[in-house]
């Protein structure tokens, strides 16, 4: 008996500290998911505001030299110094929202995700058959997770990765693949925290493979 209570005293400790990591990396993600999200609007704004503003700009200087031909090569002038600044406008734009799902939606940026990672050693097959409308950041968050499951999957020696996204109210994000390598559930944990954070559900079973899910509950709208 007293063999036992020194045993259960010995391990106390340890969960204590291992608690104390997971509330430290919660913490973290939490932060982490608030910087990315506030540099992420304002990427967007330039896009969608300043962009739209110096588009519109051009166009009337566009209109006006129509309007003004003996004043065309000043006109010129100005549109290329606009242009130049709507380019680095676009540039800085897509380094402060470097996510794919943002350009082209989730489904494209999960089939060029499958081009850049697949291989001889490793063939990504993606399955898309939903037709929900996803929020744009929303599906960056399901991009990102799915992204680095795929990239573990890829270091665990995976030779077949599958990727699908099914159902619109939950719609999920499927990861299944038969990479075996020890060192799978720790850094699944850290994915799952973030994509926690970001309002996403997570979850994922290990055995002679590893199926990860991802998943979105999206709001039924109420019936008036």
């Amino acid at each position: 008996m007293a063999q036992s209570r020194r045993t259960q005293s010995k391990k106390t400790p340890r969960n204590k500290a291992k608690k104390k990591a997971n509330s430290d990396i919660e913490r973290i993600a939490a932060l982490y998911v608030q910087a990315r999200g506030a540099v992420v609007r304002a990427g967007r704004a330039l896009h969608d505001h300043v962009g739209s503003s110096l588009s519109s700009a051009g166009v009337q200087l566009q209109l006006l030299r129509m309007d003004e031909p003996q004043a065309g090569e000043r006109i010129d002038e100005a549109l290329r110094t606009l242009e130049e600044a709507l380019n680095k406008v676009r540039d800085l734009s897509q380094d402060l929202c470097p996510s794919p799902a943002y350009r082209g939606g989730l489904k494209q940026a999960l089939l060029r995700l499958a081009d850049q990672h697949g291989s001889s050693d490793c063939s990504i097959d993606v399955e898309y058959s939903t037709t929900a409308a996803i929020p744009a950041e929303i599906a960056a968050a399901l991009y990102e997770a799915g992204a680095a499951a795929v990239e573990q999957a890829i270091q665990l020696g995976a030779a077949r990765v599958r990727i699908a996204v099914r159902g619109a109210g939950p719609l999920v994000l499927r990861i299944a693949h038969d990479g075996r390598k020890p060192g799978r559930t720790r850094e699944l944990s850290v994915i799952g925290i973030l994509a926690r954070e970001q309002g996403l559900g997570f979850a994922y079973t290990t055995g002679k493979g590893t199926i990860v899910s991802i998943r979105y509950g999206s709001r039924r709208p109420s019936r008036g």
